[in-house]
């Protein structure tokens, strides 16, 4: 059993997935932003790629950071 003072590995998981999302709309609609595309434009294709890319991405790294906090192999 786990102490309740270390997070576990669902919550680390929702989280990145969570924040790799976040990460990625950013990244996708600042760049579009810049290279001129228009805001309804720029809005939806982010959310489109923040969807499919964002939470596989954020699940590999909050994962892996878990793994390497824990000091255990999944």
């Amino acid at each position: 059993m786990q102490p309740h003072s270390q997070t576990s590995l669902v919550s680390v998981l929702v989280a990145g997935a969570v924040i790799g999302f976040v990460v990625i709309f950013a990244i996708v609609f600042t760049a579009l932003l810049i290279a001129g595309s228009a805001l309804g434009t720029a809005l939806g294709f982010s959310v489109f790629v923040a969807l499919f890319g964002g939470p596989g991405f954020g699940t590999m790294f909050g994962a892996n950071w878990y793994v390497h906090r824990a000091g255990e192999p999944l």
